[in-house]
């Protein structure tokens, strides 16, 4: 596809250049070759245009036009969304892991070292993109800013709006110069706002994350006070610089020099931590302006974003747990009967349950009990919980789950009621915490029902009992937030501040919680307290099964990981969340960035479940990246990638049946891939293996090396190999193995042409799957029968082997036979055609094609198709071989083979051609151009000119000429591009034949022999080449009766023909130079290089034709010696001696 950019230069403005370079981490200097692949591949993926769109779609951008010989792609964006998501995957790598992905063809996965030595890199201009992001920002007209300076130092008018530095506002643009229209998000305050006041956020994400989630952010950054890290410390201690009396709750009281120690992390973006008090024991919020560094250490820069336990935590989350697992993949995918079939040439989810004691929430649901048993009993719950806090974490969650966990059999109208008589009792009995807690939960039915105001004073009421609020941290966390979450609903901006920050630092400063706010971190512009808010807010919605919501944050916080890193110069983290974004993207279905994660994931601290985990993930998501080989089992070339790791990890943990199964596996794949070369040493891996356990697990392992070694061709090996295997099965009750060694054995002889032992190894073989019953083997045992009598000439015997082997496929005919099925018949229709019944060859081959198409099988339907549009071209039918060459293009257009489709489209070419007719000719036309399409996508100059050639040759047959003289042209400057003069000499001689051959407008060919061809020959010194470009020259000039010019070559040609050694070239020089003479009526001197041509004739003639010659040549030459010199007794002479020739 090479869509051209239409529109005027605003358009042009708005598109981004992505150019790919290939490099090999070996190297300094570039890799031509690397790259001059890439680029190859490139071409053919970019005929097929909608893998590409669809590719550039996935990764949220607007594909324009491909540029293969400027290794670039051009692209566009329509929304700010987009250019946040591109910009999103340029940064994580996947924009490059997806080129990767699908320009390597299949071959390049198999060479684990070249896979390893090979990157991809795309750039594009960073500038660039930028400037076309606040453009769109702007276009869209509905954006968020923060302020650069006070309002108040440039407020002029009365009706602009008052902010402060670092105030974030949503604008509009009103299309006015010097002014927006602001909103302030803080107080939800509009005005006028100086346009030179604002700067758009800079990063899309933040734009994306205020419009999903809109709410009150606002407020600056603190002042830089004593602590100078950018992140605060998780062990360490500071000491009080002031004096302080607490003015809310929960807050430490503190004396100058008092020491206290920081709990969890404190972070910069917060003006308060969480501290404990050396002496007194207490905890508290603490405000870092009172206090100052004593002994505080920064914390480790590996452990910046979060704890080991959420660390781990987070590792062990599976957004794809609601899929069912497959215990099996290994058989599922490598299932093998190598060692029974003869070789022819979790558990569900677990269920939540209720963690209070069973006896209380039975007493609950099956009693009428009175309202004053009611109470006390939730009187005694909640003074208890004091005890068993874990045990009510459903009070707090987010699911309100207390509804039907703690208080199950009540209804929502009748608990408000219930709660507050706790809540009277608890007062008057001086029970605090059962007085806090009844505040919350009516506080937060009441927010339930949309009643924020009366959950306000519930909150604030809870807020006010005097407890040791930090000894319940789930409870004081859930308060904070939730009456938060009341103040931002109700715009409270006189309370919110304070109340947002205590909240953010119990949130943020402590591990393992899981809310936060992004706003904080945006108003500071702090990357580690964006990248601590992310991990929260991805973990809660992750932990509601919100996957959707989840993504953007784990996106943004792997792309935080990897800027601070490059900041730091040094991994900042040890957190590689590509494997969960893959799934993550699996879920979302996006199969592209599904791979390109699961790849760049390194696998290092994975499981061999996990492991396991993503080779099925890349087998689900590599459906629509990899050729659709129907009715095969021919899996992906990259699954070696993922198959390679898990073998890894099993051989750490010494597993050696998964190992051996591994090594299987992997033999399986190279061997459907053809590189048996790498096949091989993974069968023999697995045969250690498996010896390594008992007999019979090597035993399968085995059986798969000997058919790996009888396909490479190397039956000896294989014969010591599977006698063995032999020996071990006498005396044991496996007749079916012993059948299969029997088989193979006869293979091996079979190559060896020791064809009464393979007779007698198959016999065996026949009679062991009769007695078992077995007819799949007994089908294949015949037909492997047929062919060995087939190859000795026995063709009528190999019928009849033949013929009981179908029958009895015909038997098992929903049994997945089908390749074996066409072969048997491939086979019987060579027996026929050595016996000349042609019509029985075409049956089987068409039936060869019916099951083929019935299985889908494209590969066999290549086969057979093929092999029946031989035999019609053998019979000359061109109409049935042509039907059937067209669909072994269709064919090869499924399997995305264009080195195939290519060379079916010549033979196209040809065939219609040979049919002579106009209409034909112009079918032809369109094959050959389809052809010469694909050439120049695989970059097969050699083809590709030829094509050209092929393509003016029909042009010049359909009385086209100056189509014909434009395409040779073409094929000559293609051929000397190459680095390959003899092609080129072939090439521009062939072009000027075209026309000089014809029938009509030889002339043409003049500039191509002698502008052209004869200068190139002689530049390198092909003599015979010029010899033969001088002879036509001659010819050519003579039939247009350009006599004069036609001597001068024709004298050029006698001197050349001495040079190339060869008698008959002289002869025919001197013949040809005769000939013009005496057509320039120098009669003298044709008669004298006559005689010369005579006298380089040979002595003895050594073909009737050469009489004829002779004859002609002394009639010439008693016809100018009678007639034209005037000597009449030699020339009766000459004319005498003709007669007797």
């Amino acid at each position: 596809m090479r869509n051209e950019v239409t529109g005027d230069t605003s358009q042009h403005e708005k598109d981004v250049v992505l150019v790919f370079r290939g490099r090999r981490r070996s190297g300094v200097i570039p890799d031509c070759e690397l790259q001059e692949a890439l680029r190859t591949r490139l071409r053919v993926v970019e005929s097929n245009s909608q893998d590409v769109i669809q590719l550039f779609k996935d990764l949220s951008a607007r594909l324009l036009s491909v540029h293969a010989e400027k290794d670039s792609f051009v692209i566009t964006f329509k929304t700010v969304e987009e250019i946040w998501k591109f910009s999103t995957y340029l940064a994580l790598g996947y924009v490059a892991r997806c080129l990767e992905n699908f320009l390597c063809d299949q071959s390049f996965w198999l060479d684990i070292e070249l896979l390893k030595d090979l990157e991809i890199t795309v750039t594009v201009d960073e500038e660039h993109l930028a400037t076309l992001y606040l453009g769109l920002l702007l276009q869209e007209g509905l954006f968020f800013a923060k302020a650069l300076v006070n309002s108040g130092e440039y407020s002029d008018e009365e009706d602009e709006l008052c902010f402060r530095r670092d105030d974030l506002l949503m604008v509009k643009d009103t299309g006015q110069e010097s002014n927006w229209e602001g909103t302030l998000l803080s107080s939800g305050q509009h005005g006028l706002v100086p346009v030179n006041t604002m700067q758009p956020l800079p990063y899309p994400f933040y734009q994306w994350f205020l419009r999903k989630y809109p709410g009150c952010a606002g407020g600056s950054p603190p002042e830089p006070g004593q602590f100078e890290h950018p992140i605060g410390e998780v062990t360490g201690s500071c000491e009080a610089i002031v004096d302080y009396h607490p003015e809310g709750q929960e807050e430490l009281q503190l004396s100058r020099g008092d020491v206290v120690e920081i709990r969890g992390v404190l972070l910069r973006g917060l003006v308060l931590f969480i501290g404990t008090h050396s002496s007194t024991g207490h905890t508290g919020f603490v405000h870092k302006a009172h206090v100052k560094p004593l002994n505080a250490e920064p914390l480790d820069g590996q452990l910046v974003f979060l704890s080991k336990e959420e660390r781990a935590s987070l590792s062990q989350v599976n957004p794809c747990s609601s899929e069912p697992s497959d215990s099996g993949l290994l058989e599922r995918l490598f299932s093998s009967d190598i060692s029974t079939v003869y070789r022819l040439g979790r558990v569900g989810p677990l269920e939540f349950f209720t963690r209070l004691t069973s006896s209380c929430t039975g007493s609950f649901q099956c009693h009428q009990l009175t309202t004053t048993i009611y109470v006390l009993m939730y009187l005694l719950v909640f003074y208890f919980l004091l005890f068993q806090q874990e045990d009510f974490l459903p009070l707090y969650d987010q699911h309100h789950s207390f509804l039907w966990q703690t208080f199950a059999g009540q209804s929502e109208d009748e608990l408000p009621g219930h709660l507050e008589s706790v809540r009277e009792g608890a007062k008057r009995m001086g029970m605090a915490w059962a007085h806090r807690r009844a505040c919350f939960l009516l506080g937060r039915l009441c927010a339930k029902k949309l009643k924020y105001s009366q959950a306000r004073v519930y909150y604030e009421e809870a807020l006010g009992v005097s407890v040791d609020a930090f000894s319940d941290l789930p409870f004081l966390i859930a308060l904070y937030t939730n009456l938060t979450s009341v103040y931002l609903k109700q715009k409270m901006a006189d309370k919110l501040p304070l109340t947002l920050e205590k909240a953010c630092a119990l949130l943020l400063c402590l591990p393992s919680h899981d809310f936060t706010s992004l706003d904080e971190s945006v108003v500071a512009g702090d990357k580690h307290l964006e990248a601590r808010t992310c991990y929260l807010t991805a973990s809660l919605f992750l932990l509601l099964r919100k996957t959707e919501d989840a993504l953007p944050f784990v996106e943004r916080l792997q792309f935080l990981t990897i800027s601070l890193s490059a900041e730091e110069g040094r991994p900042i983290a040890p957190l590689d969340l590509n494997w969960l974004l893959s799934r993550l993207y699996h879920r979302k279905y996006m199969p592209f960035l599904a791979l390109a994660s699961l790849s760049l994931d390194s696998g290092q601290d994975h499981s061999l479940q996990e492991a396991f985990q993503r080779v099925e993930l890349f087998r689900k998501n590599s459906k629509n990246n990899s050729p659709s080989w129907e009715g095969t089992f021919l899996l992906p070339a990259q699954i070696v990638v993922y198959l390679k790791q898990a073998l890894a990890i099993a051989e750490r943990e010494e597993d050696l049946r998964t190992q051996r199964d591994l090594c299987l596996g992997l033999a399986c794949v190279y061997q459907q891939h053809g590189a048996l070369d790498k096949a091989l040493p993974c069968a023999q891996q697995a045969v250690e293996t498996g010896g390594g356990i008992n007999k019979e697990e090597g035993f399968e392992a085995s059986v798969m090396l000997g058919w790996l070694l009888v396909l490479l061709g190397q039956p000896e090996r294989a014969l010591a190999t599977l006698q063995p295997l032999l020996q071990s099965l006498q005396g044991t009750d496996s007749p079916t193995q012993r059948g299969v060694i029997h088989n193979l054995l006869a293979l091996c002889l079979r190559r060896q042409n020791h064809v009464s032992e393979a007779c007698c190894q198959l016999h065996h073989a026949l009679t062991i799957s009769r007695e078992s019953g077995n007819q799949r083997n007994q089908a294949l045992a015949l037909a492997n029968l047929g062919c060995l009598v087939l190859d000795v000439g026995a063709s009528a015997l190999a019928e009849r082997f033949l013929i009981r082997s179908l029958r009895l496929f015909l038997e098992i005919w929903e049994s997945p036979v089908d390749e074996e099925h066409v072969q048997t018949y491939l086979w019987l229709g060579r027996s026929y055609k050595d016996r000349g019944r042609s019509q029985d060859v075409r049956l089987c081959y068409e039936m060869g094609l019916l099951i083929s198409l019935h299985a889908r099988n494209l590969h066999s339907q290549m086969v057979v198709a093929k092999v029946l549009s031989r035999h019609y071209a053998d019979k000359l039918l061109y109409g049935q071989s042509i039907l059937y060459y067209e669909h072994c293009v269709s064919v090869s257009r499924d399997l995305k083979d264009k080195r195939l489709e290519g060379e079916y489209l010549e033979i196209l070419s040809s065939l219609y051609l040979s049919l002579n007719t106009e209409k034909s000719s112009r079918k032809s036309l369109d094959y050959s151009k389809q052809s010469l399409r694909i050439s120049i996508d695989l970059g097969k100059r050699e083809e590709e000119s030829e094509t050209w050639l092929q393509v003016g040759r029909i042009y010049y047959l359909i009385y086209e000429d100056e189509l014909a003289d434009m395409y040779l042209q073409a094929a000559v400057k293609t051929a000397l591009r190459m680095n390959d003069p003899r092609f080129a000499m072939s090439i521009y001689e062939e072009a000027g034949d075209v026309f000089f051959k014809g029938h009509r407008n030889r002339l043409a060919s003049l500039p191509f022999f002698r502008d052209g061809s004869l200068p190139f020959a002689r530049s390198i010194r092909d003599v015979p080449s010029e010899f033969r470009l001088l002879s036509k020259l001659t010819e050519l000039l003579m039939s247009q009766e350009e006599h004069d010019e036609a001597l001068q070559y024709a004298l050029l040609a006698v001197e050349v023909s001495s040079k190339t050694g060869v008698r008959v070239n002289e002869w025919v020089a001197y013949h040809r130079l005769a000939t013009v003479y005496h057509s320039l009526e120098q009669y003298e001197m044709a008669e004298h290089h006559y005689l010369k041509a005579l006298f380089l004739s040979p002595a003895v003639q050594q073909h009737p034709l050469e009489a004829r010659y002779y004859t002609k040549v002394y009639c010439r030459l008693g016809d100018l010696t009678l007639h034209k010199l005037k000597v009449g007794f030699i020339g009766i002479c000459m004319r005498s001696r003709s007669m007797y020739m």
